[in-house]
């Protein structure tokens, strides 16, 4: 009968997936980083340190490190499947790793073009685009192309945009395709936004009265610009244009359209905002306490990544699996900048999985002041059996991750529950062999 009554209340509690960012810095050093870049839900670059760019294949819960070239800053990345990556550098160069970072071959240098990379971006593992400053006042500004993997670069542009430079990394540049792309520069006058359809050997002016902090492009039509808590939209390529202004952002350090659906985008720098109308209008996602967006990056509809921190430095990243619109809920423990103020039992991860998952909870602050709860967290079969008892003591206020073991275990569904205090939460989880 005990068993029964077990039953009844693992199938009577709902089991909600609640949209929402996830820390995954998860032991990752502060240190700089300009740039991130993912290319499915589970393989992200993170920052650089100490000559060492970080890697994750499982979506954060494991970082690892790769030795760079010495003596470089890393200013764009761009990485294509689990192996390949491309980095451009502050001192004009082109990187490329073909085996994940474990060997890098130089595949562009030469300062009499630039003395400074500002952007790289690979549509594929064969074609690609990248942007240089001008390195004197009588050069043009700097458009690579290649089509074999960056075996060779090629110089677009050789006499427009004469001593011209972005003025930032990769935020006043961007390419939708080889062929189109747009680029801003306060070194104009007036500062002028500029468009090529031919990979950058021609430039036309298609608006010299609004200035820019980052750039977007979705396609040769669809371009979002912001300044200063304005986005400007144009939806024929730099025909007409409109704009729209939000009251919860400053600036925005970047924007990201939604991979097959642009009317869905966001942007962010210390609070992040999302459109669902092509940047008509938009909502206060969330705001952060202790650091702002530097990049944000989305492989489909929900997986997405935040790099945040603040002073050049990185302090966290972010990841999001359904969507990102519950804010941030979960947070190194020891980070004291974000209030935890109620319990939360996250879906654990990998799911399905085989043998091993991890299940992430969060222990909030206590009304009365007591430091910390008895928590509970047991995994339970389909017919109410008690598996394992993952914890079964008092754990103050943090975020905390526990893994658990299905090796002995034949493949079917499973749930796990958190019991602390009142708080009582159960979810499901699947395991394949």
């Amino acid at each position: 009968m005990k068993n029964c009554a077990t039953i009844l209340i693992l199938f009577l509690i709902p089991l909600v997936s609640y949209s929402q960012w996830y820390n995954k810095t998860n032991n990752l050093p502060h240190g700089r980083c300009n740039a991130i870049d993912a290319t499915d839900s589970l393989i992200a670059t993170g920052p650089y340190k100490n000559d060492s760019l970080y890697l994750t294949t499982d979506g954060g819960n494991n970082w690892f490190s790769r030795v760079l070239p010495a003596n470089l800053s890393i200013s764009d990345i761009s990485i294509k499947g689990s192996e390949k990556i491309w980095f451009c550098t502050y001192d004009g160069k082109i990187y490329y790793s073909d085996d994940g970072g474990n060997n890098w071959q130089l595949q562009f240098y030469d300062i009499t073009m630039t003395g400074f990379m500002n952007y790289i971006e690979m549509f594929d593992e064969m074609n690609g685009m990248a942007m240089g400053d001008a390195p004197a006042i009588d050069k043009p500004a700097l458009f690579l192309k290649t089509t074999d993997g960056g075996i060779n670069w090629i110089s677009q542009n050789d006499s427009e945009l004469i001593g011209l430079s972005s003025g930032d990394l990769w935020r006043r540049v961007d390419f939708a395709n080889t062929d189109v792309g747009y680029f801003f520069t306060f070194n104009a006058f007036p500062p002028t936004l500029y468009k090529t359809t031919n990979s950058g050997q021609n430039w036309e002016v298609i608006n010299d009265t609004i200035a820019c902090y980052v750039l977007k492009a979705y396609d040769e039509n669809l371009l979002l610009v912001e300044y200063n808590n304005i986005m400007y939209r144009t939806l024929d390529g730099g025909q007409t244009w409109e704009s729209s202004q939000y009251d919860f952002l400053d600036w925005a350090l970047d924007i990201e359209f939604i991979p097959g659906n642009p009317s869905n985008v966001w942007c962010g720098s210390d609070s992040v905002g999302y459109s669902s109308d092509t940047g008509v209008t938009w909502t206060n996602e969330f705001h952060f306490q202790n650091e702002i967006l530097y990049e944000i990056v989305f492989t489909d509809q929900n997986n997405g990544w935040i790099m945040a921190g603040g002073g050049g430095s990185l302090y966290n990243i972010y990841r999001t699996t359904n969507g990102g619109h519950g804010g941030i809920v979960s947070v190194d423990e020891n980070d004291q900048g974000i209030s935890l103020t109620e319990f939360k039992l996250e879906q654990n991860y990998p799911n399905p999985f085989n043998p091993s998952t991890k299940i992430k909870f969060t222990v909030p602050v206590t009304l009365s002041g007591v430091e910390g709860f008895l928590v509970t967290l047991k995994v339970y079969d389909v017919l109410g059996n008690e598996v394992a008892t993952l914890l079964n003591e008092e754990k103050p206020r943090g975020s905390y991750e526990f893994e658990f073991n299905g090796s002995g275990l034949t493949s079917g569904i499973y749930f796990y529950q958190l019991q602390a205090d009142s708080f009582v939460e159960t979810k499901k989880m699947l395991l394949l062999k």
